[in-house]
């Protein structure tokens, strides 16, 4: 499930649909200038990724904080604002399972983290700790975390002897 993703004009439509006292041009800029502050990285409070059209109307927060919800099941969100969160499908959500069957690693939106497809930079390859299933959990944290960062640092590299 997730959120159903929606074009900024259709939400409008739908929102001033069931709100007809709503005044489409103030709407409009509140949505934008929520989508804008989502583009250029704001957080909510908590950290996560700010929902954009519960943003518009109670400000700058997440959809958990915002609804007490953990996760979103028929909500709408603008869609490119979904696209920029990555594709979730095919992957678990952490509330879709029994707490008995939970294992793994999950992301900050509670899907399923796949540690075989995290990238490993060439830095790892050149590192002691390289292959140490004792030291695998905290470098693909690291790797990880580092996803879409231009730039890969590791404060815990070791250089092999040469």
């Amino acid at each position: 499930m997730g959120f159903i993703p929606i074009t900024i004009n259709s939400y409008i439509k739908k929102h001033l649909k069931n709100n007809p006292g709503e005044n489409e041009k103030d709407l409009r800029k509140r949505l934008n200038s929520a989508l804008a502050d989502y583009k250029k990285g704001i957080k909510c409070s908590c950290g996560n990724d700010i929902w954009v059209i519960g943003s518009a109307s109670v400000g700058n927060s997440c959809f958990t904080c915002i609804t007490g919800e953990s996760y979103p099941i028929d909500d709408y969100e603008i869609e490119s604002a979904i696209n920029n969160r990555g594709n979730t499908k095919g992957r678990r959500h952490i509330d879709e399972n029994p707490p008995s069957k939970i294992a793994g690693f999950f992301d900050d939106d509670g899907y399923e983290i796949n540690s075989d497809l995290i990238k490993k930079p060439s830095l790892c390859i050149t590192c002691i700790n390289n292959d140490n299933p004792n030291e695998e959990i905290f470098c693909n944290m690291t790797r990880y975390d580092q996803k879409d960062d231009k730039e890969f640092k590791c404060f815990a590299y070791k250089a092999r002897n040469p």
